[in-house]
C-alpha cells in the first residue's frame, strides 16, 4: 500500500499525508458519530472529565479524548481503527505487532477560538534527549484523519529527529503560540489523513473558529513476544477490559487489544 519513498518520508520528515483516504460514506458515517458524541458530552454533560477544555476553563472543548468510554462509544468509530486506508498504512509503516493506544476526537469549539502552545506530546517544553527520539522513529504512529477541510495541525518537519534549536527553545519558554522557523500548516481535505509522529514540534491553530471534526488515533509498537506480560490488568482505561467490548471489536483490531491488556 506505501510506497518505499512514502515510509522513508515518514521517518525523515515525520509525517505523510494520504489524500482522499476516507470515501464519502466513511465521512458521512463517522460524522453521524461525532455529532452523537459530541451531544452527549455538550448537550447531556456526559463525560466531562474526559473532554479537552480551552484554556483549562469548562465553557468550551476543543476535543474528546477516550471515545470509547461505554458512557459515548459509536461502533462507527471503534471500526475506524480497523479501516483499510488507516491500519495497512500504520502496519506498513512501523510493522504488524501493534497495541492500542488512544482513540480521541479533535473538534472545532463553539464560544471561543483556540490556539495550543507548541509542544512534543511527550514533553509540553519540548526538551527530549536525542537518543530517546532517535529510538522512536518507528514506535508509533499518530494520525489525524480529517472529515471537514482542516488546516488546524502545524509542524516543523524533522524535528522529531532533533533536540530544540535555540530559536525554538525561546519561543516555547517565551512565545509558545508564535509563528516558528520553518513551521508548515498541515492542509487536509475531508477524507484526507495525516499519519504523523508525535515527537514532532507541534500545535493546534484554530482562531477562525471554522468547522472541525477529526479522528485522533494512535498506535504503538508492541513489546516483542518473549517480553513478560505486565502482572496487572491496565488501569488507565479500565472500560477497554470489559469482555463484551472485547468481543465486539473487528478481528484485525483484537491482537491491538490483546496487546495493550498484556503490556499495558
Amino acid at each position: 500500500m506505501l510506497t518505499s519513498a512514502e515510509i522513508n518520508a515518514f521517518v525523515e520528515n515525520g509525517y505523510i499525508i494520504r489524500k482522499g483516504a476516507l470515501s464519502e460514506t466513511d465521512i458521512q458515517s463517522y460524522q453521524r458519530a461525532i455529532d452523537c458524541i459530541l451531544h452527549k458530552c455538550r448537550v447531556e454533560g456526559l463525560h466531562a472529565d474526559h473532554l479537552r477544555y480551552i484554556d483549562g476553563e469548562r465553557d468550551d472543548i476543543w476535543g474528546v479524548n477516550n471515545i470509547f468510554h461505554p458512557s459515548i462509544r459509536e461502533q462507527a468509530l471503534v471500526d475506524a481503527l480497523a479501516h483499510p486506508q488507516i491500519l495497512d498504512v500504520i502496519e506498513a509503516l512501523i510493522g504488524e505487532r501493534l497495541r492500542y493506544h488512544l482513540c480521541t476526537l479533535l473538534v472545532s469549539s463553539e464560544q471561543k477560538p483556540y490556539h495550543i502552545n507548541w509542544h512534543r506530546d511527550a514533553a509540553s517544553d519540548g526538551e527530549v534527549p536525542l537518543e530517546t527520539l532517535l529510538g522512536r522513529l518507528r514506535s508509533h504512529v499518530q494520525l489525524n484523519g480529517a472529515l471537514y477541510n482542516d488546516e488546524t495541525l502545524y509542524i516543523v518537519p524533522g524535528s522529531h529527529r532533533r533536540e530544540l534549536t535555540d530559536a525554538e527553545r525561546a519561543i516555547i519558554q517565551q512565545t509558545p503560540k508564535a509563528v516558528m522557523p520553518n513551521q508548515l500548516v498541515v492542509k487536509l481535505k475531508a477524507g484526507d489523513i495525516v499519519f504523523y509522529n508525535s515527537s514532532l514540534l507541534h500545535k493546534g491553530y484554530n482562531l477562525d473558529g471554522s468547522k472541525r471534526q477529526t479522528l485522533h488515533y494512535a498506535v504503538l509498537v508492541a513489546p516483542p513476544e518473549n517480553e513478560p506480560p505486565n502482572p496487572e490488568s491496565p488501569t488507565s482505561q479500565e472500560w477497554l477490559n470489559e469482555p463484551t467490548f472485547l468481543n465486539s471489536l473487528p478481528d484485525r483490531l483484537k491482537p491491538l487489544f490483546d496487546n495493550w491488556l498484556k503490556y499495558g
